[in-house]
């Protein structure tokens, strides 16, 4: 017995808010494909493919399986302020133990696995934890002016890129090439969109 599924076992010994996380975590114990999959961490914010279960007592939900999250970021302008907003989008949540594990069939990838106390995070938990990879341990996170200053020289780029654009339509149109005028056109729109300033 390896130490993840040791950690598995010490963790279906507590009492868990879902008791029938037992059975699925008892069969994920025993099943040598998803193991080698499994990759425990202590948070597993902004990761992709998911699995939590918790202790009874613990403030998390019981139990959730959670495939193909996805997480956008979008920028606008309000009050002449740009503000970041954070879209989450997922195929698949499972709070069944036994849904779950039949949606874990056919899986590929890896299962970032959060098991969630009701006190202090034993040794033995912590000894099989890993860094999450959604969350880089040595850079400091940006400051305010760093973010700001990113999304300005992105939003220049796309200004420049327009005006660019804007002249490769005017030329088009004056030389009467209607293919380089769509594929132009179409590229300059997309990038309208996205630009934060307005271009008449």
């Amino acid at each position: 017995m390896d130490a993840k599924q040791r950690a598995i076992l010490e963790f279906s010994q507590l009492l868990l808010k879902d008791p029938s996380s037992k059975v699925f975590l008892h069969r994920l114990m025993h099943n040598q494909e998803l193991m080698e999959k499994l990759v425990f961490v202590e948070n597993k914010t902004m990761l992709a493919n998911t699995l939590l279960v918790s202790e009874l007592g613990s403030s998390r939900m019981s139990f959730q399986l959670e495939l193909g999250a996805r997480r956008q970021e979008e920028v606008s302008l309000v009050n002449g302020r740009l503000v970041r907003h954070v879209k989450r989008t997922r195929r698949m949540c499972l709070n069944d133990p036994m849904e779950a594990w039949d949606a874990l069939e056919n899986f590929e990838g890896k299962l970032y696995t959060q098991f969630c106390f009701a006190g202090e995070i034993p040794e033995w938990y912590l000894a099989v934890v890993e860094p999450n990879p959604a969350q880089s341990v040595e850079t400091e996170p940006a400051t305010e002016g760093e973010e700001d200053s990113d999304i300005f020289r992105e939003q220049l780029d796309l200004a420049i890129w327009i005006i660019l654009l804007r002249e490769e339509i005017d030329e088009a149109l004056a030389t009467r090439e209607p293919r380089r005028f769509h594929k132009a056109a179409r590229v300059y729109n997309q990038l309208r969109e996205r630009c934060l300033w307005e271009f008449d």
